[in-house]
């Protein structure tokens, strides 16, 4: 894997759209909602923003597109109601006289344009979009459409701007103790810990961020016959005896967007997809393979990033409650010395896992969408010069990412094993809370 690898990701691609308005082709439509999702992926790994960020960018805007979608079939409700602080939202001035599709597409844009640092990709996007609008279609149903997506776009950015976010930014930033047990900063970067104040973040569906702290905990204990020191040697041994289809498992979940890299005296970083990025990938990779209709592969978008966004502020939250040490501080301190892991360290606390947290929520909005035993190849990491992965199911897969992270040295088996239960039920709230009333079937 090169630099110039990871830079093969970065592609803007601008569908082409034969005519406007409800003659539009159907195909047109959903490779449309794909390929934003595709456009925001990329600008979210350009404009390197962190895991816990990246969630929130990959949410608002399929919220927005499926709100203005759904108004086609009263079979999918509005979220209004159901998402914390999401009230209610602007009906269209004439119903009849507005393309949803086209609204959809336009909300989408502009809520993905006041997320990302590259606005641009989003503005040029939207107007190559527009004007392919122009030739042959009715500029009134054109122009409502188009008003009528900016005016719900509006409404989810000033939903989304009181989630805390900005208050976040201002908070104080997490002060670590080299107190035995709690986390502290590790190589190579030895960098400040990560959003510490993610917890305090406007959940979507949850009651708070503390609704699914698990009950179990991984507690910090130095004796030989606890339970962490018993994973501390499992990690231990682990890393020590790493075959080729474990180390080719934690390799192809690594998803850092930041790896840094040193060699001699050049340090620079690699920049990948995100793991709520990964998450959505598969989202569409199932949409495409299943060539699923518009409505329901908004649907899907919208549950499976909501899902991922509830599994990470469920987990930060824990993560800065816990403040449980990492592997690799330990063991250097107190086993063995010249010990790394096979991949670089994150910098936040231990327990629980961002992987297995949101890998878990995602797969159970999936496995609802697409069945139990939905089998599929994942070609996520073809651009980062990595091979896909085929799985069996969802969860499969969603398994496969959290052990991951313990064959790459990083967490602790039985954090592994809690995380795991505590994204499936944050999955499934989020399934209980938003799916009462909407048809899922795919086929």
């Amino acid at each position: 894997m090169n630099f110039s690898a990871s830079k093969k990701w970065v592609k803007v691609f601008i569908p082409c759209f034969l005519f406007f308005g409800h003659t539009l082709f159907a195909q047109s439509k959903e490779k449309t909602l794909h390929e934003l999702n595709s456009l925001l992926i990329n600008a979210v790994m350009d404009d390197l923003f962190n895991p816990p960020v990246a969630s929130r960018i990959y949410t608002y805007p399929n919220i927005a597109f499926y709100e203005c979608i759904r108004r086609q079939d009263a079979a999918y409700p509005s979220l209004a109601g159901k998402l914390n602080g999401l009230e209610q939202l602007p009906s269209p001035a004439n119903e009849k006289q507005t393309d949803y599709f086209v609204a959809a597409a336009v909300s989408f844009s502009h809520v993905g344009q006041a997320l990302i640092g590259s606005e641009y990709k989003f503005e040029d996007w939207r107007k190559q979009f527009i004007d392919s609008l122009k030739t042959g279609g009715d500029s009134i149903v054109l122009e409502n459409s188009v008003q009528y997506g900016k005016q719900l776009a509006n409404a989810v950015i000033a939903w989304m701007k009181k989630d805390n976010y900005g208050e976040t930014r201002a908070m104080m930033r997490y002060v670590y103790t080299k107190k035995e047990g709690r986390w502290q900063p590790t190589p190579v970067d030895f960098a400040a810990a990560l959003e510490p104040n993610w917890g305090y973040m406007r959940p979507m569906t949850l009651k708070n961020s503390a609704q699914f702290s698990p009950k179990q905990k991984l507690v910090f204990n130095p004796s030989k016959k606890s339970v962490f020191y018993k994973n501390i040697m499992e990690v231990y041994k682990i890393g020590k005896t790493l075959d080729s289809v474990k180390t080719a498992i934690a390799w192809y979940w690594d998803d850092n967007p930041n790896i840094s890299v040193e060699k001699g005296h050049l340090n620079y970083f690699l920049h990948k997809i995100s793991p709520g990025g990964h998450w959505i990938m598969i989202t569409r990779q199932a949409c495409l393979e299943k060539n699923v209709p518009l409505l329901k592969a908004a649907q899907a978008y919208a549950l499976t990033s909501v899902a991922i966004y509830d599994g990470i502020i469920s987990c930060w939250f824990e993560k800065f409650q816990q403040d449980l040490v990492r592997p690799v501080t330990y063991i250097k301190k107190h086993i063995d010395e010249k010990w790394d892991p096979l991949i670089q360290t994150p910098p936040f606390p231990e327990f629980t896992s961002g992987h297995a947290v949101l890998s878990n929520a995602a797969a159970a909005v999936l496995t609802k969408l697409f069945g139990e035993n939905y089998s599929f190849t994942d070609n996520t990491e073809i651009p980062f010069d990595i091979r896909p992965r085929t799985f069996s199911s969802f969860y499969k897969a969603a398994e496969e990412s959290s052990w991951s992270r313990v064959y790459g040295g990083i967490h602790y088996p039985e954090t592994a094993r809690i995380s795991i239960k505590q994204g499936r039920l944050i999955g499934q709230y989020v399934l209980n809370k938003l799916l009462s009333q909407a048809e899922t079937k795919t086929k």
